[in-house]
């Protein structure tokens, strides 16, 4: 016993669990397992979730290489359900990946995450139309080109972080393109201008342009407050925002109505850059009756001169848990309901 031959006991294992295996690994080395025996060579036609990272890729032969093993890969597999990119080499900028969008859209895809590191990649809103997308995920990406389509009927999740678009408009138009959507996350700069005070994006003129849609179906919102009406996000159980302004429109998001905005909020989180928002928390509050987690991030930026907003910043915080107590007893003892009030500094290093 102790002289026979080890056993391969993996290869005798059944297809759809050996290709289960492989799918945690990244498909590179996924590939390499060909080499083990016969029984592994044709697996990799099998695999169903297919991932790519370019992090071993050093010079622009590598990069040729890389691309070729991935047309090689994506071409010969038989179904692709989940797809993920990481691009983090320069040489992308001269690269068009919309082949590779192309090819997969020939697949039955649900899941498909693009990640751009190299000063934000360009793509054409051609991503935008993908039928068969459950999950969407871009980040670092420009989607800069012209007016664009949306066909996301399916789509339940959708991140876009630091994706840059060409205006608000094709943002209302991927927001609104998504019937089902549940989980949003949006990190949106746009390339045109920030329009005039009467080219602003009001509730008025969405409604009767028939912009302005309701979203039923969304649970999960991570967003910028001026982004979305928060009438099309009411129904959200958990909801962050970012406070960098104060809101352009109050038609859009005014709190002013006799019913709650968001009745089922379980969950809000607060990211605020500036002193003079407190008074806008205060109304949020008053429209969440069944809020059970407040969070509340203050941002202040350490440079230079601006160090000496550390100090105020304690004092503002202060102020505020203060207030807070004050008119709002029972959200912290009758429900027995938890708030966060966390501060943290934003150094110059975490500036883009």
């Amino acid at each position: 016993m102790e002289n026979s031959p080890p056993v391969d006991r993996i290869s005798h294992l059944p297809d759809d669990i050996l290709c289960r295996i492989l799918s945690f690994l990244p498909t590179k080395l996924a590939f390499t397992t060909t080499v083990l025996s016969k029984r592994w060579t044709p697996l990799y036609k099998l695999l169903t979730s297919l991932s790519f990272d370019d992090e071993s890729v050093l010079d622009e032969d590598t990069f040729l290489r890389f691309c070729r093993f991935v047309d090689t890969v994506t071409f010969s597999t038989d179904l692709i359900k989940t797809l993920h990119l990481n691009c983090g080499s320069p040489n992308w900028k001269h690269f068009n990946l919309d082949l590779w969008i192309g090819t997969a859209k020939r697949h039955p895809v649900e899941n498909f995450n693009l990640v751009g590191t190299w000063r934000s990649i360009p793509l054409r809103p051609s991503i935008f139309r993908f039928p068969s997308l459950v999950v969407l995920k871009l980040k670092t990406l420009k989607i800069i080109v012209g007016n664009i389509t949306v066909d996301l009927p399916l789509l339940k999740i959708l991140h876009l972080d630091r994706v840059y678009l060409k205006n608000k408009t094709n943002f209302n138009k991927i927001l609104y393109g998504c019937p089902v959507l549940e989980d949003l996350i949006a990190n949106i700069y746009y390339k045109e201008p920030t329009p005039e005070p009467d080219e602003v994006f009001t509730l008025s003129k969405a409604t009767a342009t028939g912009e302005f849609k309701i979203l039923p179906k969304l649970i999960r919102v991570q967003i910028n407050a001026d982004e979305v009406p928060f009438r099309a996000i009411h129904n959200v159980e958990f909801l962050a925002l970012t406070m960098r302004s104060r809101l352009p429109d109050p038609e859009i998001n005014s709190y002013n109505i006799l019913s709650p905005i968001f009745r089922n909020l379980i969950l809000l989180q607060l990211c605020m850059y500036n002193f003079h928002h407190w008074d806008h928390v205060m109304e949020v509050l008053q429209h969440c009756p069944n809020i059970q987690v407040l969070r509340i991030n203050k941002v202040s930026y350490v440079c230079g001169l601006f160090l000496f907003l550390l100090y105020f910043d304690c004092i503002s915080q202060i102020l505020f848990l203060y207030m807070f107590c004050s008119c709002h007893p029972t959200i912290l003892i009758g429900n027995t309901q938890i708030l966060f009030l966390n501060a943290f500094r934003l150094t110059s290093d975490h500036v883009l």
